[in-house]
């Protein structure tokens, strides 16, 4: 069915040029943008609201992230494999941005212009990420020395998407599942980067090797590659239209899941995952647990109503034979 329906961008633009026309006219402005409570601008942003549920990103799960760890196993050390598993490791616990770890383009770094000219690097760098040991001891990365095992690590956010820029965020290792430990997993990307970017202190920490030996920054296009690859792989069911919602905001969004799916509040999940506004709330409409969470709070209900029919779940068939009989339905005598 063809969907006539106006873009809210192009609604705003029409706004405009009606609140353009009125100023020319030397009359009030109809409609105010600055203004949270104008009817007309509520209108507009409910329709941009709706425009983005059907091209919301679907969070990764788990059967990809075990086929990361199986292709990182199967890479060097410096391959973008392993690479994109030490960043699901630690974006499952910090839900990065991408813009907060990689670049637009392979080959070029992207940089945040203030507006006194001043330009800085967007993406994390060396500095940004300081890693201690069990002493509480800062642990010195090089690329040929030895280190001892960190047990924290502490990420500096400069450059933020709501301009809370300078906000920390420190978090422990697991030790109990060492082989997806966040902080093992930025260790090993801090690491390799010494090794790429020669101890650079100026150079990007998302960095790897292709298959020629050519250093490559990290790109969100390259993110998506790997995970429709994946998903791909470990989803065959999946149409191309469910493959293309896996982006590098994938990360992101499964680590809003998944501390959802722990039960813990709004509150924490905003201050852990860095979220202002509500909106990360879109994500968690139809996940597999609220599916289950769902089934089970209509728990108590359903076994009434299969009491009633005198329904045993004991001696249901496995299988359901084709020609079921439940009766039949007009569905033109029922409301919607």
């Amino acid at each position: 069915m063809l969907d006539t329906n106006c873009r809210s961008q192009t609604v705003k633009e029409y706004v405009k040029a009606i609140n353009d026309l009125f100023t020319r006219r030397n009359f009030p402005e109809p409609v105010d943008f600055e203004s949270k409570y104008d009817e007309n601008v509520k209108l507009i942003n409910a329709i941009e609201s709706e425009e983005t549920v059907p091209n919301q990103r679907s969070p990764i799960t788990s059967e990809m992230f075990a086929a990361s760890y199986k292709y990182a196993k199967a890479g060097s050390s410096n391959s973008v494999e392993q690479l994109m598993f030490d960043f699901l490791c630690l974006t499952r616990i910090c839900g990065f941005r991408v813009a907060e770890y990689a670049q637009k383009t392979q080959s070029r770094i992207d940089y945040h212009e203030y507006t006194s000219g001043r330009q800085i690097v967007k993406a994390f760098l060396p500095s940004d990420w300081i890693f201690r040991n069990k002493k509480n001891e800062k642990i010195n990365i090089s690329k040929n020395g030895i280190c001892d095992l960190p047990c924290q690590l502490k990420i500096t956010f400069r450059i933020k998407k709501n301009r809370m820029n300078g906000q920390s965020l420190t978090i422990q290792a697991d030790d109990e599942n060492p082989k997806i430990c966040p902080v093992r997993a930025a260790f090993r990307i801090a690491q390799r980067a010494a090794r790429l970017n020669n101890e650079s202190p100026d150079e990007p920490l998302a960095v790897y090797l292709n298959k020629s030996g050519t250093k490559k920054y990290l790109t969100g296009a390259k993110i998506a590659e790997l995970l429709r690859k994946i998903a791909k792989e470990v989803h065959p069911d999946l149409t191309p239209k469910e493959i293309g919602k896996f982006s590098s905001h994938s990360g992101r969004v499964w680590a809003v899941v998944l501390l959802d799916q722990a039960g813990k509040s709004p509150d924490f999940i905003k201050s852990r995952l860095r979220w202002l506004g509500d909106s990360y709330r879109t994500y968690l409409r139809d996940t597999a647990v609220i599916q289950i969470q769902h089934t089970t709070a209509l728990k108590n209900d359903s076994s009434t109503f299969a009491a009633i029919l005198g329904i045993n779940a004991n001696t249901l068939p496995n299988t359901v034979p084709l020609d079921t009989d439940m009766g039949e339905y007009n569905d033109d005598d029922h409301e919607d």
